[in-house]
């Protein structure tokens, strides 16, 4: 036992102590920290300037009166205030950005203006204005110039679209755009020509466009979660992705450290000191020291980040959506897929002569073991499905199944928890001892590759 200890820690210490090791654990959390904090700060930088006209053919007569009132210079700060400021409440962003937005610090409002072109105006020569503007400015120089008042848009409004003939339906619009206009000034374009049409058909019906509105108005619900401590602000959002994040944590350790285990071997194979090793322990004893050096390099990882994912939560004030007992599971299924992984991983390594070699027989395994990435979503809406319940006892995806089903939302049968942990750890125990076998041959024989055939085959006769 002491020389499996002596060879863990030889193989965690060569593990966590390599510049790879502590840039790639260290820099994804530095990076998100820091994106973090960038992307709101980015997104409130000023945009292009956006300058120009928007032209109108109204057949109706009803629409362009009130777009004209849309499209005013204060109307149009309104609604990207509003938009702007509804933006940043619902990212969560620090107070002082949204100040700095709301005094005006942030993207600038376009600048817009509405042409009213006659009844009777050509559509294919009004639309030859936005391609001649567009093709100047693109060219810069004195032709850009020139162009002060570039039409960015064309609207055609059908006579249909707020008077429709008996027994037919309201027709509805055409909207031509520059081809590089801003994608925010083209979805405001339309939201207001939408609801200047709407207004226009409810006054040609002669009702009052206000109450209309109030009354159709959708009523925004105000969720509230109920936990020990109070009530919390409920968010649908925080309940799909914690269990996906818990599964991913789980994923991310267990791969990372199961790979440095296939790598290691490998290399120690390749470079012969898994024969002077041999020379001082036996291959059982090898196998498992590396294979536990590994899971504390993985528990390390699990550590770091999940601590990391508690501090966001807990500075969002959105611990309770965690249950405490799911970190539990989280590190009893981590020991339980670890052991299974780096069962095979040291059965590869020891039996190939280069990662190349090996990559054509983990090709099978991790098609398997993709599955719970694949399906997460589906066992997560549906964890008590027939196919979520089977999965949950068949390992090696079983952990990161139970790991998504124990952190959901909705209660699963409380038998298939301990159930689930003792098929692990009874898989656990058949995958040492299938890889133990494997590892005491391949280990010291060089030259051509065996396939998955002659690995269960090693795996009988040994």
């Amino acid at each position: 036992m002491i020389k499996v200890f002596h060879i863990a820690v030889r193989e965690f210490l060569a593990t966590v102590l390599t510049k790879g090791f502590l840039f790639g654990i260290l820099f994804p959390p530095i990076l998100i920290a820091i994106m973090s904090i960038l992307m709101p700060l980015l997104m409130n930088k000023a945009a292009p300037k956006v300058k120009g006209h928007v032209a109108i053919i109204d057949a109706t007569g009803e629409v362009a009166p009130r777009l004209e009132r849309a499209f005013t210079e204060d109307a149009i700060r309104q609604r990207r205030d509003k938009r702007q400021g509804a933006m940043l409440d619902e990212a969560g962003v620090p107070k002082p950005v949204q100040q700095a937005a709301k005094s005006g610090q942030g993207e600038p409002a376009p600048s817009l203006t509405l042409k009213v072109l006659p009844i009777g105006t050509d559509v294919e020569v009004a639309k030859a204005a936005i391609r001649q503007d567009a093709a100047a400015g693109a060219s810069g120089g004195k032709e850009a110039d020139e162009v002060s008042d570039p039409r960015l848009a064309l609207l055609v409004i059908p006579l249909d679209a707020v008077a429709p003939q008996e027994g037919k339906r309201y027709a509805g619009f055409d909207m031509f755009v520059a081809p590089k206009l801003d994608i925010e000034v083209r979805g405001d374009v339309e939201a207001q020509v939408r609801e200047a049409i709407v207004d226009a058909r409810i006054t040609a019906a002669n009702m009052n466009v206000e109450s209309v509105r109030a009354i159709t108005s959708r009523p925004e619900a105000s969720t509230k979660a109920i936990t020990s401590t109070g009530e919390k602000k409920g968010s649908e959002i925080a309940q799909l992705l914690i269990p996906g994040a818990f599964m991913l944590l789980l994923w991310i350790s267990v791969f990372t450290c199961g790979q440095y285990l296939l790598s290691s071997t490998i290399e120690e194979k390749s470079n012969r000191v898994m024969e002077v090793l041999l020379s001082a322990v036996s291959p059982i004893q090898l196998m498992a020291g590396k294979i536990l050096g590994q899971m504390c390099v993985g528990i390390v990882m699990l550590t770091l980040y999940g601590s990391a994912g508690i501090f966001g939560l807990v500075a969002a004030a959105m611990l309770d959506f965690v249950d405490l007992s799911n970190l539990a599971y989280l590190a009893i299924y981590f020991v339980i897929a670890f052991s299974l992984i780096a069962c095979l991983m040291a059965a590869v390594g020891s039996a190939v002569n280069d990662i190349r070699e090996a990559q054509s027989l983990l090709g099978p395994i991790m098609i398997v073991l993709i599955i719970p990435m694949m399906l997460w979503m589906p066992i997560l809406r549906n964890p008590n499905s027939t196919f979520a319940q089977v999965a949950s006892f068949v390992p090696p995806i079983s952990p990161f199944v139970m790991v998504l089903r124990v952190a959901g939302s909705e209660k699963i049968p409380t038998w298939q928890i301990p159930a689930s942990i003792v098929v692990g750890f009874i898989s656990v125990g058949v995958f040492l001892w299938a890889a133990a076998k494997v590892f005491r041959i391949g280990v010291l024989m060089y030259g051509k590759p065996p396939n998955i055939a002659t690995l269960i085959r090693w795996v009988r006769m040994a």
